[in-house]
């Protein structure tokens, strides 16, 4: 296989509770694509293991978004540069931290999603998602600061494109892997699922309206796709 052709294989399929992982190989380097909840750390590893790897053989991890079940197994790839978006980072930090105040968190919800008033039973959806936040948010979880290359200043190794998708947070990013009669698409929450979206166990969108036309241009791009948290589909490509 040449270097530069990429190999797209799932680690963990995402679902309505959990996210895609996705192992990106061109038989020199080794990428994992979003990593995960805690509890689902040994199957991360376990996927690993069945493809002769351990956490020490991925050169690289890419976060599309910090979303909890996105990046809370970056911390398993100590040796691993962290390419991803200083944007989300520095915004789901931030949302995160004004979710643990008590007293406020409601109305600072709206620095986040000024959009809310637009969603049916919404504080109810917001109050289970701030519940998993308490739970389970640890930004020691996201791997050190020195390990990460952010996109907006740093190249994705050579072959893979980033494409940024903002509507679900700002600064999510999906990647492109653009060699061949199809593209892959590592879509993230880009494309949270074939159907049903408002299912899956995750943050409204930021922009409804930017969302909806990130979808739209996943799909324009057509090949194969990989969404947020559901299994992966062919689409017939489009002209683009």
């Amino acid at each position: 296989m040449k270097t530069s052709e990429w190999k797209a294989d799932v680690l963990l399929t995402g679902n309505w509770r959990t996210a895609t992982s996705v192992l990106l190989s061109n038989g020199k380097l080794r990428i994992v694509v979003d990593t995960g909840m805690p509890h689902e750390a040994h199957l991360l590893l376990e996927a690993l293991e069945q493809r002769g790897l351990g956490a020490p053989d991925i050169h690289y991890v890419i976060n599309t978004h910090f979303h909890i079940d996105h990046v809370l197994n970056n911390t398993i790839f100590t040796n691993s540069l962290i390419c991803a978006s200083q944007e989300s980072y520095d915004w789901c930090c931030s949302l995160y931290f004004d979710l643990t105040d008590e007293q406020h968190w409601e109305q600072l919800l709206l620095k986040y999603y000024p959009e809310m008033s637009g969603y049916d039973h919404v504080l109810e959806h917001m109050h289970q998602m701030r519940k998993f936040t308490l739970r389970w948010w640890d930004l020691n979880r996201l791997g050190t600061l020195s390990q990460y290359r952010w996109i907006e200043q740093h190249a994705l190794p050579e072959g893979l494109q980033p494409f940024f998708t903002w509507g679900h947070v700002p600064g999510h990013v999906s990647v492109i892997i653009p060699d061949g009669p199809k593209p892959t698409i590592i879509a993230g929450d880009a494309f949270v699922s074939r159907a049903n979206e408002d299912r899956v166990l995750t943050m409204i969108p930021h922009n409804r309206e930017q969302a909806r036309r990130d979808r739209e241009k996943v799909l324009v791009w057509g090949g194969r796709i990989f969404p947020g948290h559901d299994v992966e589909f062919t689409n017939p490509p489009h002209s683009h």
